[in-house]
């Protein structure tokens, strides 16, 4: 730690601004000394994020000045030249964020640099050749040597010149480190758990180049795609909430109901929205505790938003979404197992090596966040993301860009959706043509009785008998509909259409219904006494007469849902719209994490504090990290002189050569005995080089 401190100590105000930066989250609260903020950089949370961030090349580096004893020794930047990288820049990259320090002929791994990268994890290992022809015709005591060794950290010890060890050896799917220790090669690890060896480029993969318009333009469209079924989905939502599993999630009847109602898989939409605040999950009736999928207040804002602002608002709650889709039938939809918040990294890794070949970027640009990730998660992430138009042809849209730069993605949705139209052109063969994105106004007046037949910035909706009944059965009227389409069509609307809507109306509220609790009246006695038959809680008075106990909005229910087609009255006889009142549940909508940033007032306060604790000669003393100690020589092959207690109290020191340090234990060789011994952490004293 005190070679650390001294290296701070000797950077410039420019370099500690520059390092302020890189490691943002050690300088909160204000550090009082160099010394302070050495051993904040040395913390294994805070290596973990500033490890995270390197790229393939970068952890190249780290890793090979690792091995050559960097942690113990100071190494020249010449004993890395034949790697196949850009050195320079690596080293310069890895010395801002003050995971190595020194000059360039003698570099030095800062403390517990090393231990932000998994064990036993080497990104320049090479596959073996014919891995998988090699692991398949293994036989079960080889197998289970490497199994154990890819569950224990990779490192094991033996002097066997012979036997299970010997041969894989000999077949490359097990490193010899030195005569009594070998090491599983990461290649052979991935083949064991996925099936497939990974290789990290550690030079920056081709980017074509693309014409942005084009990916914008194909975006859109998908964008606003994405915009309609939610607008589907919430419309069915405010007017039928689908009850829940106890555990909250969506059943497997509930989700096929969906999808035959809606015709288009909803999963996607349902996850989107609730990470977006337009759908949540709670109960809409006082009287009962059954949990529902049901829209929320901020699901009426949006569906009244504007179309960039819709689609924006989808982006970025699927972005934020903490939901994973890729897990199987198994597990149901919202369910506790499908949320996973830390997806949410994977997401925006995914999305920022989005461009070119996107498994080469991403094993570039985020190696380690790739190396926990399937195959399957950035199958479906991708998937997803053209889905809802952040991503087109494998590239960005602008409306991500501005997103993950933090900027405005409404505003940058604005410049590529198309003017709104407030015009159709209804046609002879019962389709309307929408020539342009049309107002939510506009969009929600045409779903209410046409399908969509063909989506796009130019959509095709078509009416029929089914179509009419529904807008009819939840309101709307003939003359509403004919006076809507002769406002808003281009030419006359056609007389095939004309007919086809007046012709559905005709037939429909010929069966009235009012209030008793509610009545029934019909100049058809037939028709009325066959309402009676079908439902129950009808009383038919007198031939065109019935009465029942149940409030009028559940009678209609339950009249539409024998087959019939009643329409609702009021005193006078004139017909009411009885359009439900909408059930909405409260929203949790998820954020994206987001890092803390330094400003310039704080990096100004922070250096000033380092200076006078300088100055004041804070942090001058030394300090020995016996874990970390242990670590780097396991890493760098060095024995060590270490101290510890054994189990009847008494202290001993013996000259090991550490093999692995983690999870409370240390497995060491002794160099008398050539034994390997498990020291528990808590024993030990005390370690040097010996």
């Amino acid at each position: 730690m005190h070679d650390l401190t001294s290296a701070l100590a000797a950077m410039s105000d420019e370099e500690l601004r520059t390092l302020i930066d890189a490691r943002p989250d050690a300088t909160f609260p204000t550090p009082p000394s160099l010394a302070s903020l050495a051993t904040r950089l040395s913390l294994p949370a805070s290596v973990a994020r500033a490890v995270r961030r390197l790229n393939a090349a970068e952890i190249a580096v780290l890793e090979t000045l690792g091995d050559l004893g960097a942690e113990l020794d100071p190494v020249p930047t010449d004993r890395l030249a034949d790697l196949p990288l850009d050195v320079a820049a690596g080293v310069e990259k890895l010395r801002a964020a003050a995971l190595i320090f020194g000059p360039d002929d003698a570099l030095r791994v800062s403390p517990g640099a090393l231990s932000g990268l998994p064990a036993g994890w080497r990104i320049l290992d090479p596959a073996p050749d014919g891995l998988a022809e090699k692991l398949a015709a293994l036989g079960e005591r080889e197998r289970r040597v490497l199994e154990t060794l890819a569950a224990s950290g990779g490192v094991g010890s033996t002097r066997a010149t012979e036997g299970p060890v010997a041969r894989l050896v000999e077949l490359g799917l097990l490193a010899r480190v030195d005569e009594s220790t070998v090491r599983l090669p990461r290649p052979v690890r991935e083949a064991l758990r996925v099936g497939e060896p990974r290789v990290y480029p550690v030079r920056p993969p081709h980017i074509p180049e693309r014409d942005q318009s084009a990916v914008d333009a194909a975006a859109t469209a998908q964008g606003l795609d994405a915009v309609r079924q939610m607008r589907q989905l919430v419309t069915l939502l405010l007017q039928s909430p689908v009850p829940l599993n106890k555990d909250g999630s969506v059943g497997v009847r509930a989700l096929a109901a969906l999808r035959k109602t809606l015709g288009f898989a909803p999963e996607l939409p349902v996850t989107v929205g609730e990470a977006a605040g337009l759908l949540g999950r709670g109960s809409v009736d006082t009287a009962a505790d059954a949990v529902v999928l049901a829209a929320t207040p901020d699901a009426l804002t949006w569906l009244d938003a504007v179309l960039p602002d819709q689609w924006a608002i989808l982006i970025a709650g699927w972005v934020a979404s903490p939901w994973r889709s890729d897990l199987g039938e198994a597990h149901r939809l919202l369910s506790e197992d499908t949320h996973v918040p830390d997806v949410r990294g994977a997401r925006t890794a995914i999305l920022g090596a989005a461009g070119g070949d996107l498994m080469a970027r991403l094993l570039y640009t985020a190696p380690l966040t790739a190396a926990g990730m399937s195959p399957a998660l950035i199958e479906a992430v991708s998937a997803e993301a053209h889905a809802v138009g952040a991503l087109a042809d494998g590239a960005p849209s602008s409306v991500l860009l501005a997103l993950l730069d933090g900027g405005d993605a409404a505003h940058a949705a604005r410049d590529l959706v198309p003017a709104e139209v407030d015009s159709v052109i209804p046609q002879a063969d019962m389709t309307i043509l929408a020539p342009g994105p049309l107002t939510p106004a506009m969009a929600r007046m045409i779903e209410s009785f046409a399908e969509l037949e063909s989506p796009g910035l130019a959509s095709v909706y078509r009416v029929s008998e089914a179509s009419m009944r529904r807008a009819l059965d939840a309101g709307r009227s003939a003359e509403e509909i004919l006076s809507w389409l002769g406002t808003h069509s281009i030419g006359e609307v056609p007389q095939a259409l004309s007919f086809l809507v007046t012709d559905v109306a005709r037939h429909h509220g010929s069966l009235r219904a009012g209030a008793v609790a509610s009545y029934v009246r019909s100049e058809d006695a037939a028709l009325l006494a066959e309402a009676a038959g079908r439902v129950a809680s009808l009383s038919v008075l007198a031939p065109t007469v019935a009465v029942s106990t149940l409030p009028l909005p559940e009678l209609l229910a339950q009249l539409r849902a024998a087959g019939l087609q009643p329409s609702a009255e009021d005193s006078s006889g004139a017909v009411l719209r009885m359009a439900p009142e909408p059930k909405l549940v409260a929203a949790t909508p998820s954020t994206l994490p987001r890092e803390r940033t330094v400003d310039a007032e704080h990096a100004a306060a922070v250096l000033t504090a380092l200076r006078s604790g300088e100055a004041a000669g804070e942090g001058d003393h030394p300090e020995t990290d016996t874990l970390g100690v242990l670590r780097a020589a396991a890493r760098a092959r060095r024995h060590v002189k270490l101290g510890y207690v054994d189990r009847n109290g008494r202290g001993r020191t013996l000259t090991v050569l550490p093999l692995s340090v983690g999870a409370g234990q240390a497995d060491v060789v002794e160099e008398s005995s050539g034994n390997v011994v498990r020291i528990a952490l808590p024993r030990v004293t005390g370690a040097v080089l010996a």
